[in-house]
């Protein structure tokens, strides 16, 4: 297994894949319709807290230091406010502030996730594959 904070044997691949998530999260926020609702009061606030706690999640598996971490949580703000921005740009679809706080939200419950074992979930998946002879 990967000792924390070493990097992961296939990180290009995590950061190709996260980038891959990004891209359809921003796909997603930008569709007119995307076709994803809730039936609960504020489900869309719900939808961004979750959507930002798996985007947190894997980039704090990705980057296990505690300043990457940083740096990760930074990064999944600035891309919640870029969608909110492109979502103002974009009508139908309009810009909430609640939004950004939804995501940040999402990225601190990540955060608390991420002193768990769910912390080093890609570091056992690759350790897992290497055991079997795929890795």
């Amino acid at each position: 297994m990967t000792p924390a904070g070493a990097q992961l044997r296939w990180h290009r691949r995590w950061v190709a894949l996260g980038l891959a998530i990004m891209a359809w999260t921003l796909w997603m926020a930008l569709r007119p319709d995307p076709g994803i609702t809730l039936a609960v009061p504020e489900g869309d606030k719900l939808q961004h807290a979750v959507t930002f706690t798996c985007l947190m999640g894997w980039w704090g598996n990705v980057y296990a230091s505690r300043g990457a971490r940083a740096w990760a949580a930074l990064g999944c703000l600035a891309f919640g406010v870029f969608i909110e921005f492109a979502q103002w740009l974009d009508p139908p679809r309009d810009a909430d502030a609640f939004d950004v706080l939804a995501d940040a939200v999402g990225i601190g419950v990540a955060a608390l996730l991420l002193r768990t074992p769910l912390s080093r979930v890609l570091a056992r998946g690759e350790a897992w594959l290497a055991s079997r002879g795929r890795g």
